[in-house]
């Protein structure tokens, strides 16, 4: 007999960040459990400290704030639920989490409270089952998983962030699941959304540095600690080793190097290619001549460079050391900022990316003379993508839509409703409960 199952929204409905959804039957599973990062104050999901007492497991998708950044307030307020993860995010985490309660005097929760979930995590390995989970690469960072979860009769598939395209060091995700149960990310749900090839938005990074080089500027791109960063330098790295750009220095400003180095120690997870160039030869793509730090506090010894590729946290502008270069380096036309991931509403990157013409930090304006361009490398599928990967799921009978904005997560229930009319195609509302079929 099949139980009544629910699914309570309590983020990451109709909204990019703070990822959270119960799913209640005899037993309480929570997916995620994140926090969503604004310029002007954060977000935490809506979730009650007496339920959370009461949740049995987690299941964490993988490593990013968005997803991971709430968790440790749980542990903090006495849950002692179970949380499955892969290992490279229980790596991350452990880093991301304790840096985000540094930079966040005001944080919900200390470094004790991050232990007491790095004590409760279960490690899962890809394709393996645990008391009815089993996660698959989601090819969206390192460790991140598309989550199976069978409970009380029903099969839920949870996407996570997902990419069906293989970047530089990751396979995509592989299609065809089976499942009753769908909640899929839609962060480019919108048919106007459609990525360009690898091959292209890599010529037009480089090209973009070569003319910024010659106009004899510096080029800044904000990146995500996890993730875009490590897929940049290497694409970066690669073009100065094959002669196409030439050598420059890369600065490394925030997490980045931090995380490069757990890439490296879990290279089991990365693609069999970047694994022999580690295991098998001097070819060590984590340890590159054109890597450097900075060593000032003011990063004059970054400024003093002749020309100088700058890959700095945070990736929407946020915080972190990149507001330090936008200060220095956005009232100057002749160098260039480079968004290269998603920018959330709410975000200077989002001001950037709509043309502003100064933004405020710190409390001081900075004008924006500095030429402000997309490449877009992300990690996650385009409407095409999404689509397919729906469309290959069989026994659907609910598909929830989840992690986008409004519109872009209508247009996707919209087209996955078209593809599957026997289930329900459904945009739930921050708070929502939905009793699955």
């Amino acid at each position: 007999m099949t139980e009544t199952t629910t699914i309570r929204f309590l983020g990451g409905a109709e909204e990019v960040g703070r990822s959270c959804f119960l799913v209640e039957g005899t037993k309480k599973t929570l997916l995620d459990c994140g926090v969503k990062l604004a310029e002007e104050e954060e977000e935490f999901p809506l979730i009650e400290m007496a339920e959370a007492r009461k949740i049995d497991s987690i299941i964490l998708s993988h490593a990013h704030l968005d997803h991971s950044g709430f968790l440790p307030y749980l542990y903090r307020e006495g849950c002692r639920a179970k949380c499955f993860t892969t290992k490279p995010t229980r790596d991350l985490i452990q880093v991301l989490l304790a840096d985000y309660a540094r930079l966040n005097e005001g944080s919900a929760y200390k470094e004790k409270d991050i232990l007491k979930l790095l004590k409760s995590t279960t490690l899962m390995e890809y394709g393996k089952a645990k008391e009815g989970v089993v996660m698959h690469n989601a090819g969206h960072i390192i460790g991140s998983a598309i989550t199976e979860l069978q409970t009380d009769g029903h099969k839920i598939l949870y996407t996570g962030d997902l990419n069906l395209r293989p970047t530089r060091l990751l396979e995509g995700a592989r299609k065809g699941y089976e499942a009753d149960t769908l909640i899929i990310e839609s962060t480019y749900g919108s048919k106007k959304d459609k990525h360009p090839s690898l091959k292209d938005v890599s010529n037009r990074l480089v090209s973009m540095a070569k003319e910024t080089f010659a106009n004899g500027g510096k080029v800044l791109i904000p990146t995500f600690a996890i993730g875009r960063g490590q897929e940049i330098l290497f694409m970066l790295e690669n073009y100065m080793r094959s002669g196409a750009l030439e050598e420059t220095p890369i600065y490394l400003d925030g997490m980045v190097n931090k995380v490069l180095r757990i890439y490296r120690h879990n290279a089991l997870y990365l693609k069999k290619e970047i694994q022999y160039r580690i295991l098998s030869s001097d070819d060590d793509p984590f340890k590159s001549e054109h890597y450097f730090v900075p060593k000032t506090k003011d990063r004059s010894d970054v400024f003093e460079q002749e020309r100088a590729i700058i890959l700095a946290t945070s990736g929407m502008l946020n915080g972190g050391p990149v507001l330090t270069y936008v200060k220095k380096l956005g009232p100057h036309k002749e160098n260039t900022l480079i968004l290269v991931g998603f920018q959330a509403k709410g975000t200077r990157g989002r001001e950037l990316e709509e043309g502003a013409e100064e933004l405020t930090i710190d409390g001081q304006i900075v004008p924006i003379n500095l030429g402000v361009e997309r490449a877009n490398i992300s990690g996650h599928s385009d409407h095409v993508d999404l689509v397919d990967f729906a469309r290959n799921v069989k026994g659907l009978k609910n598909i929830l839509v989840v992690h986008g904005e409004p519109e872009k997560s209508r247009e996707l229930a919209d087209a996955l409703q078209k593809i599957h009319k026997k289930a329900r195609a459904h945009v739930p509302k921050l708070g929502e409960e939905i009793e699955l079929r």
